[in-house]
């Protein structure tokens, strides 16, 4: 017979934890991007490691938003003209001045608001970044593990956390360090931030849309690129806001 899956349950448990306490901030997330587009920007987001995977279900994906920019660290590659070798530490994150150069790479307008995204919510292009972004007037969401960043000192030089710059904190649930299964003594697997974190984006664009349809404003929804009318449907967004945000490499 084989053995029972414990994953299964800790997610579950996870996401109908999730909606029964971070529902209010999702929606107070989705009222200020809102208000953001209204004043003619956009939403930014940014991600390092693992957390990019929540970065890329807001960015240019089928059934998103059309108006919402990606900063990731490649930018200094792919924009930047950086040596590819440099950035292929797994620790590079945590090298201070990343934020302001891929902050001047991404050129952000003055009423943009910012989604960062961070389990630990600690390394230092992470939290320079949120420091820099609300310096320079921009609202700014977290997506964070509450339990993991309130036990973990910051490896910023400001000892602050990515949720102490934040307007809104929006807690993935992840305990700290992220795997949530005990597999075997000393031995944890089963990571959570990544489910909860896709959970949260997906409530914050549906949020974002229900309001939007209440405002009476348009809905710029990318279709799947594999639908027959995608391509075309996808052009006419991407040309709508060219100036705005950068393609998801393939």
């Amino acid at each position: 017979m084989r053995p029972t899956l414990s994953y299964p349950d800790v997610a579950r448990t996870a996401i109908d934890r999730l909606l029964a306490e971070q529902l209010d901030n999702i929606w107070n997330a989705a009222e200020i991007i809102v208000d953001a587009y209204h004043a003619g920007g956009i939403l930014q987001v940014f991600g390092t490691g693992h957390s990019r995977i929540v970065t890329l279900e807001f960015a240019g994906r089928a059934g998103g938003l059309a108006p919402v920019g990606m900063l990731a660290v490649k930018d200094l590659v792919m924009f930047g003209g950086q040596d590819p070798a440099t950035i292929l530490d797994p620790t590079y994150e945590r090298e201070p001045g990343i934020a302001e150069r891929l902050y001047a790479l991404a050129e952000p307008g003055p009423a943009d608001v910012f989604v960062i995204v961070s389990n630990s919510g600690i390394n230092g292009s992470v939290v320079e970044m949120a420091g820099l972004v609300t310096e320079r007037g921009h609202r700014l969401i977290a997506i964070t593990s509450r339990a993991h960043s309130g036990t973990v000192a910051s490896r910023d030089a400001s000892a602050r956390h990515l949720a102490d710059y934040a307007d809104v904190v929006i807690d993935n649930g992840a305990p700290a360090g992220d795997a949530a299964v005990e597999i075997a003594p000393g031995a944890r697997i089963g990571a959570l931030s990544s489910i909860t974190g896709v959970m949260i984006s997906q409530l914050i664009t549906e949020a974002i849309c229900r309001l939007m349809i209440e405002s009476g404003d348009p809905l710029p929804v990318f279709l799947s690129a594999n639908l027959p009318d995608g391509d075309a449907h996808n052009a006419d967004l991407w040309a709508a806001y060219r100036d705005r945000i950068r393609p998801i490499e393939p």
